[in-house]
């Protein structure tokens, strides 16, 4: 049987009455609290019982304290001789307990707690949540630029989904905690003048919802990729994985340790955030240069996938599955060729590039057609617009003033029913004419195929049973 236990708890800072009802249901159940630490909160196993639990704020501790200060250690002494044992601190917050069936309040002066209260949150919960906003904000807003540029790619990609939804719960959740606190402070004043003390605001529930969708979020992106992505997608996940909890713990135990050494308050803050810097950045360049150089080593080649060399270079013999090949539809025999498929699929789209081509050190290869094209599969029908406007204005250079008028790209309505399309465009140039690449529109995917011959209408619906499954 377990003596200790480790928690997260989704409590705020100045919820102090909240902390209080926690820690006595969890002294009933047997748990009593032993110390907070950035990694959760530790308990160990008592005789369940019932418990009193106050929680104080001494805005002039830190995390960085060696030990408590004279005066510290003077205010919980004080407490202690009314009953209240020191259960654990946490920078300025005090978390005492008393076994006494009726126990007098450490604080009776409401004005004076509230002071306490903001002193200790001016130092550490407000910055703090000030800071995290800023971040969240700034990369929202670079998700959304990212959003606005290219959502085919950003939509269909799982860890983009999930750095979106990361940024989107931070500043919510930043925004919950200032908001819920400033609010319950004005109105605590009011109340503290008649001399009563206001209840606390609980976003507890917020909390712990953020916290399940952020968890859920980052478990379907690794599984996306550690089992879905090729070898150096896996790789870099699995890197990234391990990269921020070793960051958290070496930052975390380095103050820590300067703690013990009885190390000044300001000389911890300073090294500890020296170390944090050049951790993460020894880190991070190690995790580049290592998989730049084990990926030009062949270490995240399929084993069991050829090479050729071409031109002072090495070209791997890729055979991946594709739908469609040229031999289904025209009679080619050719054991020359590459297909190579990558994309990325996501929740609300996926979008599979894939490409047929002789291998280039192969004999008269310009004799043997090649094909290349890009499904997008939209799960989402309100996404289904945006994706081919997006699709045709890659392409379309209608809108492009710094191109004359007769030599843009284009795209040209044609016929869709060889295709069993809704909408069917072929590219072509104003002044030399079509082009042997087309944009076939379904109910829920945009293919773009590009032919190194013309179609003909029986290759056409060929196309849209392997691809459509029309």
């Amino acid at each position: 049987m377990k003596n200790t236990k480790r928690r997260i708890e989704p409590l705020s800072f100045f919820n102090h009455t909240g902390i209080s009802r926690h820690l006595e249901k969890m002294a009933s159940k047997g748990w009593m609290i032993e110390k907070i630490v950035n990694t959760g909160w530790v308990y160990r196993r008592i005789e369940p019982k019932n418990i009193h639990f106050a929680v104080s704020y001494f805005p002039k501790a830190s995390e960085f304290d060696p030990e408590p200060s004279e005066e510290q250690k003077m205010f919980h002494d004080f407490c202690a001789h009314t009953g209240w044992q020191l259960a654990c601190t946490s920078a300025q917050l005090q978390i005492f307990y008393n076994e006494r069936e009726n126990p007098t309040p450490i604080e009776t002066d409401p004005e004076l707690e509230l002071q306490a209260i903001h002193a200790s949150a001016k130092k550490s919960f407000i910055p703090s949540y000030i800071v995290l906003f800023a971040i969240g904000l700034l990369n929202g807003a670079l998700w959304v630029s990212n959003l606005l540029g290219d959502p085919i790619d950003l939509l269909s990609n799982p860890s983009n989904l999930f750095t979106g939804l990361a940024w989107l719960l931070l500043g919510l959740l930043c925004i919950v905690e200032l908001v819920s606190y400033f609010r319950w402070r004005s109105k605590a004043k009011i109340a503290a003048e008649h001399g009563e003390f206001l209840k606390v605001p609980d976003t507890s529930k917020f909390q712990k919802a953020v916290l399940i969708i952020t968890i859920g979020g980052a478990v379907f992106w690794a599984i996306n990729y550690i089992i879905y992505g090729d070898s150096l997608r896996r790789w870099i996940t699995i890197l990234m994985c391990i990269y921020m909890p070793a960051l958290f713990v070496i930052v975390n135990a380095t103050k820590e340790f300067l703690k013990r050494r009885k190390a000044s308050r300001g000389v911890n803050r300073t090294v500890t955030m020296l170390t944090s810097f050049v951790v993460a950045f020894a880190m991070m360049g190690a995790i580049t240069f290592g998989t730049l150089y084990a990926s030009n080593h062949g270490f995240f080649a399929d084993k069991n996938e050829e090479t050729y060399e071409y031109r002072g270079m090495t070209w791997v013999i890729h055979q991946d599955e594709l739908p469609l090949v040229v031999e289904d539809l025209m009679d080619v025999e050719f054991d020359g060729y590459i297909k190579e498929r990558r994309g990325n699929v996501s929740v609300l789209m996926g979008q599979l590039v894939m490409r047929q081509h002789p291998r280039y050190d192969a004999e008269n290869r310009k004799d043997y057609p090649g094909l290349e094209y890009t499904v997008t599969i939209i799960n989402v029908p309100a996404l289904y617009e945006m994706c081919k406007n997006q699709t045709i204005d890659k392409k379309d250079e209608t809108d492009n003033t710094d191109i004359p008028e007769g030599f843009k790209r284009v795209y040209l309505e044609q016929d869709p029913t060889p295709w069993n399309a809704n909408e069917v465009y072929q590219l072509a140039y104003q002044d030399t004419g079509t082009l042997n690449s087309y944009l076939l529109c379904y109910d829920d995917r945009i293919i773009e195929i590009r032919f190194d011959w013309e179609p003909t209408v029986e290759q056409m619906a060929i196309v849209a049973e392997k691809l459509n499954g029309n």
